[in-house]
């Protein structure tokens, strides 16, 4: 009888725990809505404030809004300081705009140090999920040997190279320091399976809302870009690379999740089915040779030969098809001849500046000075199409070897979970995160990879959920010994 009592009263507790997490999220997201929509500047800050009062209740549900809001960065929320009468007192005449997810990091942040401060917002004891709290260490010293540190350390050196800073200043803040923000909270946040879950499926949630929304507006609005014979899928995004850039992250995860996960695999199969659609309309090769090496890893490592004969099966039919009916896009001589020419250029930009590079956002002010006579067709691109030189020119050699740093921390723990993992949960959420990360570095070779603001910020997600798993690993680990 104490055992049935037990289990209903627990059950209980956890319905109750559902519901008022999903009521906090909600709340989170009106609150974040009223931020952005609401005109008056008083309405605006009254729903700021609600939103970091609720992120102290609850900072791994306001941190999930970093990762809804990354897509949205060019639209932000503007202030008229001139409205406000602060245009004189800061000198300034344009608007400041912060975007959703800019407001959404720097608020979580000041819940996160305000829970250093106050009391943090406690649960009854029988409403707490079992949970291993691997993050209530206190900070140390060591943690500045980290390589997401001794990225932000080299990054900020780079500041030092930069023949125009304001750009640097800006392109630092967005993309470096703030996705970094980020991921400090996500790794002193998510402490949980449920936490890593929850935050795999807002990832694959947002991917499939964003492939939609395309959808939608590339058939019934119609503003795309017509270039190489095809009419091109823009969305939200000013480019179709970009908008395959994200899809590109997203697709290797959802599919991973639709072929192996434990339950609603046919919710991730149909989340799969809008991505691939949308990301066929962006007409976007590195995008789908970035996807198409992505799911052969996942095929190679389940050791699965009838998924690695069907995906490369499939990767053969669909790359004839568009070869055929797409000729003019899919194998543009001349457009591979400009990458060739840029890179060549990119080389060249190294050789004289090889150690902090040209600094952040400088490569489009300084490529005009090495521009080769063959590429003047195209003389306004803000970075090299590789990653490699892309990480050089911006940050210089000690750029390109700490994210290399950063990938052999990543790869490591991905391996060592997918071989030691006391169940195959675990695993499947590891190979996921492996597979998007596979995607990063391949169609990286052809594109932009990281220094897109949502770029970084679904690169730090991965990043630390995989940080967020390893740690996990080692205190179950130990827990067993």
């Amino acid at each position: 009888m104490r055992r049935f009592t037990s289990s209903v009263s627990r059950r209980y507790w956890e319905l109750e725990e559902r519901w008022r997490d999903g009521a906090i999220f909600c709340a989170l997201g009106v609150c974040l809505a009223g931020y952005y929509f609401l005109p008056l500047v008083w309405l605006s800050a009254l729903a700021a404030l609600l939103f970091l009062v609720l992120a102290w209740l609850r900072l791994d549900l306001g941190l999930l809004y970093v990762v809804f809001a990354a897509p949205f960065y060019r639209f932000p929320k503007r202030f008229d300081l001139a409205g406000l009468g602060l245009g004189g007192l800061l000198q300034r005449t344009e608007p400041l705009a912060f975007s959703l997810a800019e407001f959404a990091v720097l608020a979580c942040l000041v819940a996160w140090l305000a829970r250093q401060v106050l009391p943090e917002p406690g649960q009854r004891e029988e409403t707490r999920a079992p949970s291993l709290k691997l993050f209530s260490r206190q900070w140390q010293w060591t943690d500045l040997l980290n390589p997401p540190f001794i990225f932000l350390l080299i990054s900020t050196l780079s500041l030092f190279a930069s023949e125009y800073l304001t750009f640097s200043i800006r392109e630092y803040r967005t993309v470096i320091l703030e996705p970094l923000l980020f991921y400090f909270l996500l790794v002193h946040t998510v402490d949980d399976r449920r936490g890593i879950w929850r935050f795999l499926n807002a990832f694959v949630l947002l991917s499939a809302v964003v492939a939609l929304a395309s959808l939608y507006h590339y058939f019934f609005i119609g503003v795309v870009e017509a270039t190489g014979g095809v009419r091109r899928i823009l969305a939200v995004y000013w480019s179709p690379n970009a908008l395959a850039l994200f899809l590109g992250r997203g697709l290797p995860m959802t599919v991973t999740l639709a072929l192996f996960a434990r339950e609603k695999r046919w919710l991730y199969a149909l989340a799969s089915l809008a991505i691939v659609v949308c990301l066929y309309f962006t007409y976007s090769r590195g995008a789908w040779v970035g996807v198409a090496f992505a799911l052969l890893f996942v095929a190679a490592l389940r050791g699965s030969r009838r998924l690695l004969a069907l995906g490369g099966t499939v990767a053969v039919a669909v790359g004839s098809v568009l070869a055929f009916f797409l000729r003019e896009r899919f194998i543009s001589s001349n457009t591979i001849q400009q990458r060739f020419h840029l890179w060549q250029a990119a080389v060249n930009m190294i050789r004289d500046h090889p150690i902090l590079g040209v600094g952040l956002d400088n490569f489009l002010y300084q490529y005009p000075n090495y521009i080769l006579k063959e590429a003047w067709a195209e003389p306004n691109l803000s970075h090299p199409h590789n990653i490699l030189l892309d990480f050089w020119t911006r940050l210089g050699i000690l750029g390109v070897g700490a994210m290399l740093w950063l990938q052999v921390t990543f790869w490591r723990a991905g391996f060592r979970i997918c071989k030691g993992w006391k169940g195959e949960e675990g695993q499947i959420w590891a190979l996921a995160l492996m597979a998007s990360m596979v995607d990063f570095l391949i169609h990286g070779l052809l594109d932009n990879s990281f220094f897109l603001i949502d770029l970084a910020f679904i690169f730090w997600l991965t990043y630390g959920l995989m940080r967020a798993m390893a740690r996990l690993h080692d205190a179950v680990s130990l827990m067993e010994k």
